[in-house]
């Protein structure tokens, strides 16, 4: 009994404060996605004005599935009122489309020689690299990532420092490398 009040006063709490918050329609999720749904979803939520919103990793129980379930229904009510009947169908579908795109970024910033002699670099400096995948331009051309580097001697604060960004651009299939100052 306990459990269930308190994961219904959690969701209470997330649906209030997503309401307190300036427009910000959220969209509960739970489970491991992999990295590129993860980020389809995030850069179409985006344009669509929801917020992806974690509540839960591996470990779901049926409660917590039931509980974000309901309030990501009434999200896709709204939905439906702004971008017509099957909103959730088509959030889905632009979602598929995005990690298409998002793989084919992938396999050309993999792709490029340079980019990897830079983080190789890195890692023989500094120990350890990291690339991530930041945001998409509003056209869904191009593709910003940051390279990251980690040292541990002299770190305290365990933080990553970015080293470089890379852009991306899909339509002409090539990457243009941005060093930070």
């Amino acid at each position: 009994m306990k459990k269930t009040v308190y994961i219904l006063f959690f969701l209470t709490s997330l649906t209030v404060f997503s309401q307190e918050k300036e427009n910000s329609d959220r969209l509960l999720t739970y489970g491991l996605p992999m990295y590129t749904h993860q980020k389809a979803r995030e850069f179409v939520g985006k344009r669509w004005g929801i917020e992806i919103y974690p509540v839960a990793a591996c470990m779901v129980s049926q409660k917590l599935v039931d509980s974000a379930n309901t309030v990501n229904s009434n999200l896709w009510k709204k939905m439906d009122s702004i971008h017509g009947i099957d909103s959730e169908k088509k959030f889905r579908k632009e979602t598929i489309a995005e990690m298409k795109r998002i793989i084919e970024a992938q396999k050309i910033f993999d792709s490029d020689k340079h980019i990897n002699k830079l983080k190789r670099k890195i890692e023989r400096i500094k120990e350890q690299s990291s690339s991530n995948l930041e945001s998409v331009s509003a056209d869904g051309n191009i593709y910003y990532w940051t390279i990251y580097s980690f040292e541990s001697e002299n770190n305290p604060d365990f933080k990553w420092k970015p080293e470089f960004n890379v852009e991306v651009h899909l339509n002409e299939k090539k990457t243009e490398i941005i060093e930070l100052e």
